[in-house]
């Protein structure tokens, strides 16, 4: 990717952004996820950015994102995550139905967002277009057990400045 100008900034801020569906429900077909991912390249749009890439599964989407500085990343989630479930319940409505029962929201209340650089972007959008594949699948099958999380000290490499 190269450098955007605006008439008073240079930049290339990019963002990976993960938006899971309530409960972890199976909401999202291939249908669904075509028209998620052209809505949310159109709104993208909307902000002066651009959608890089973007995939779906059947619980969550993927989308790495190119944005203007002054588009506040929370700004850019909240819009993202309340027109893509307002558009998806109007033009899908009976299949949502099947999956989330009553007023229940589409998202989850959580959503991940990372800074990309441009030396990784490759790796993302790599990572984000192999989402549907079977050997992803297979790296995230439920166990129905919780690992204890690691220290981010136990990790090699990782130490405080007073671990010296």
């Amino acid at each position: 990717m190269e450098y955007n100008r605006k008439a008073h900034s240079v930049y290339l801020l990019t963002y990976h952004i993960v938006f899971v569906t309530k409960y972890r429900r199976p909401v999202i077909s291939d249908e669904i996820g075509y028209f998620m991912k052209n809505h949310a390249a159109y709104l993208c749009g909307r902000f002066g950015g651009e959608m890089v890439s973007a995939e779906t599964d059947e619980d969550h989407i993927h989308l790495l994102v190119s944005m203007p500085p002054d588009v506040a990343p929370s700004r850019l989630v909240a819009t993202l995550k309340t027109q893509l479930s307002k558009e998806v319940r109007a033009e899908y409505t009976e299949h949502v139905r099947k999956y989330l029962r009553g007023d229940a929201p589409f998202w989850s209340n959580s959503y991940f967002i990372a800074t990309t650089g441009t030396t990784v972007m490759e790796k993302v959008k790599e990572y984000i277009e192999k989402q549907r594949t079977e050997e992803h699948k297979r790296k995230y099958v439920k166990s129905g057990r919780y690992v204890k999380k690691r220290n981010w000290r136990d990790i090699p490499g990782n130490s405080s400045p007073t671990d010296a």
